[in-house]
């Protein structure tokens, strides 16, 4: 009987546990050379979290199947602390600060040192057939980016350059910068001049990251001349283009309008409106300008 259990647990898939410890998780994405899988979910206070637990991360069918790709780790964040209290959940609430979650359910997909490739917010609808076969999509892009990558270094010079742009601007949103540290300078070198201007918006993008986090802490304090300062040198140093150009101009608008400085809200606005006046801050910034104007 012992022969045959130990027989059966060889053929029979194993189903792939939900860990609770990030370390743990990478350590064994090394040693099997996957990806990870991380959830931050806040179950005392979110409903979504307590369905995403019942009906998708506590199934056995979606464990082994995103298992074959994936570490899965799960952990749950108390949003309210007891005073006088440490919580055996505290550090999940660090690690979620890390991460800079500001919703639950969160997750995100790791490689083995831990570094965003993508990320979800919020609960999708689905069963676990629908949540496996999305995340095991994600895992055949970046395998895919992986061989493209690949055949980008099998070509020389400027060729090899437009191939890794190309691979690159497909990227997903959000992804760790280090991830692609190497393939950056790589392009530095083969284009040191920047004739493909990737490398410039590459660095804006990682700019107003920054730019974002230091406007959202300056706002909530009312530091209105402070968000101009900001975006000002934002602009000044990066020269962002298009869309990107506009995101950072809208917050230099909304603090002028806040602060009641007409003059310089309106000349704000049309600086936004002039980048595109179609989209949707272009739209918002008409009607503050047309606002202004009737005042």
């Amino acid at each position: 009987m012992l022969r045959l259990a130990l027989a059966l647990l060889l053929v029979l898939p194993l189903q792939a546990a939900l860990l609770k410890s990030l370390d743990e998780a990478k350590a064994a994405a090394a040693k099997e050379e996957k990806d990870i899988y991380l959830v931050f979910t806040s179950l005392k206070v979110s409903g979504a979290c307590v369905q995403l637990e019942k009906r998708i991360l506590s199934q056995k069918s979606f464990r082994e199947v995103v298992g074959e790709k994936f570490i899965l780790v799960h952990l749950d964040v108390p949003v309210e602390l007891t005073p006088g209290m440490i919580s055996p959940l505290a550090s999940n609430r660090i690690l979620a600060q890390k991460f800079a979650v500001d919703s639950y359910p969160s997750a995100f997909f790791l490689d083995a040192k831990g570094r965003v490739f993508a990320q979800e917010k919020g609960f999708l609808t689905g069963g676990p057939e629908e949540y496996s076969a999305r995340l095991l999509k994600q895992a055949r892009e970046r395998d895919d980016q992986s061989s493209a990558l690949q055949a980008a270094y099998k070509k020389e010079g400027l060729d090899r350059a437009k191939a890794i742009v190309a691979v690159l601007k497909e990227s997903p949103k959000g992804a760790n910068p280090e991830i692609y540290s190497a393939h950056m300078a790589e392009l530095a070198r083969l284009d040191p001049d920047d004739s493909l201007g990737f490398q410039k918006q590459r660095l804006a993008e990682q700019g107003f990251k920054d730019l974002d986090r230091a406007l959202d802490e300056v706002f909530h304090k009312d530091s209105y001349d402070e968000v101009v300062k900001l975006v000002e040198a934002y602009v000044i140093e990066f020269q962002p283009q298009g869309s990107l150009l506009q995101k950072a101009l809208f917050p230099k608008l909304a603090a002028l309008n806040h602060g009641k400085q007409v003059e310089a809200a309106i000349k704000a606005a049309q600086e936004v409106i002039a980048v595109d006046a179609s989209s949707s801050y272009g739209k918002f910034a008409a009607q503050i300008l047309a606002r202004l104007k009737s005042e």
